[in-house]
């Protein structure tokens, strides 16, 4: 019987060219371009090569497709992946067309060839590989695809809210392919993620800026209240987030959890350099915990008054600053904004408005699933990391707290994949152990 890297090896040419096709789609979430065509064509191979039920699920944005391929065991296994791409940005930027499949220096460059098209070829390429050796898979698996990762999935979590008692009920495992992996190049297994809080601070103490000579001392200052307003959440001195409640549900890492983290490639130059930090002064259980067990308070823009050259003395009227708080274990984004609100409740000068609220997921460090998808990585590649938390954010709440199912990351990509950037690559070595790793995935022992 073929093996499986021999049909792999002998049908090489004709996957990387479906990954091709795939990439010459824009399907670019923010402008709506090809998205119909995009999915007519994954509506037709997932039907024409995986023998698939396919459902075209209308949202208020883009489609999501759902895909069932039913196997010997009603057991059901959703893998999720998406078929939208960011924009291309500037393309002079670019060494090649970003929609034309290029291959260089061992790599695939294209829109998507990371973030998420050869990705989520690779894992449709891994099924039909275990298809064609094995005729049936061993259980039900259902490829859920969206449309609108690049623009935070926006219809996702009410989609899957519709789903969960109907075409979603018998799921029992979730895997998420997106992301990246290790920078040294190992595979990694992530079990859950860190959620995020976005808000705008606007402080407004007038109609109109005026002069500093004319109305100091009487008119008040929109940046000032800003930063009296800053201080109310955060101790400056001190680094802790003064809302109250906000470190409700902070876990910190269990035992096994700290061997993971003990066993993870941990290289402190390459992160100074990554940073730009001459010194620091983390050791590698300081820099992960902090990375995955600890949440954020981050002023990432603040804009007040005059910002040209020279001096214009003025009382600016307007002050405002956009923070987003990384969240961890079981903290609610939903009640740390409401306690926000009510801290500003009485104070006319103060305006909070939301920009974005996605919970932490969770999967649990003893769940059975690990050893399955350990063991599949190590058949496919030689070796596997485990993070409990991917310092990121991604919409794995959706799997975890509205399916209630065990969810799991593992991506395929290469670390320096540029996805979002020009010259976006996944590295040939990475799209073809994807492959073996979604076959192995399937080929319980």
């Amino acid at each position: 019987m073929i093996t499986r890297d021999q049909f792999i090896d002998a049908h090489q040419s004709e996957f990387v060219q479906e990954l091709a096709t795939l990439v010459s789609f824009k399907s670019t979430s923010a402008t709506g371009d090809d998205i119909e065509a995009t999915v007519t064509y994954l509506n037709h191979w997932l039907h024409d090569n995986l023998k698939a039920k396919v459902e075209i699920i209308s949202t208020a944005g883009n489609p999501i497709i759902l895909a069932t391929i039913v196997g010997r065991s009603s057991s059901t296994t959703l893998f999720y992946g998406h078929y939208d791409v960011m924009t291309p940005g500037n393309l002079d930027a670019w060494q090649q067309d970003p929609f034309v499949l290029t291959a260089r220096h061992h790599r695939y460059y294209g829109r998507g060839a990371g973030d998420n098209k050869g990705q989520l070829m690779a894992q449709l390429l891994g099924i039909y590989t275990y298809l064609q050796l094995h005729q049936q898979l061993p259980f039900t698996v259902k490829l859920l695809i969206e449309g609108e990762e690049e623009q935070g999935s926006r219809n996702l979590a009410s989609t899957v809210t519709h789903l969960a008692e109907s075409q979603l009920q018998d799921v029992k495992t979730a895997i998420v392919v997106d992301g990246s992996m290790n920078p040294d190049g190992t595979h990694v297994l992530r079990l859950g993620n860190r959620g995020l809080l976005a808000f705008e601070l606007v402080a407004t103490t007038g109609e109109h800026d005026n002069h500093s000579g004319n109305l100091g001392n009487v008119m008040p200052n929109a940046a000032m209240k800003l930063w009296q307003a800053l201080g109310q959440l955060y101790d400056f001195r001190t680094r802790q987030v003064r809302i109250p409640g906000f470190y409700d549900g902070v876990d910190s890492p269990t035992t096994i959890e700290q061997q993971w983290l003990a066993q993870l490639p941990y290289d402190a130059k390459q992160v100074a350099q990554q940073s730009g930090l001459a010194n620091l002064s983390l050791d590698k259980m300081a820099y992960y915990q902090a990375l995955m067990f600890q949440p954020t308070f981050n002023i990432n823009q603040m804009q007040a008054g005059d910002t040209g050259a020279g001096v214009k003395t003025i009382i600016p009227h307007r002050a405002d600053a956009k923070i987003d708080c990384r969240l961890v274990g079981k903290q609610s984004p939903k009640k740390i904004y409401t306690a926000i609100q009510q801290l500003f409740a009485a104070d006319d000068q103060i305006q909070v408005q939301p920009l974005g609220m996605i919970p932490p997921a969770q999967t649990d460090a003893h769940a059975p699933q690990i050893s399955w998808l350990t063991q599949a990585i190590q058949r496919a590649t030689g070796r596997v990391s485990i993070e409990p938390v991917m310092p990121g954010t991604v919409p794995n709440y959706v799997w975890t707290d509205i399916l209630k199912v065990p969810t799991f990351t593992i991506p395929y990509a290469n670390y320096d994949q540029h996805n979002h950037d020009s010259n976006e690559n996944i590295e040939q070595s990475a799209f073809l152990a994807g492959i073996r790793i979604s076959y192995e995935i399937l080929n319980q022992k």
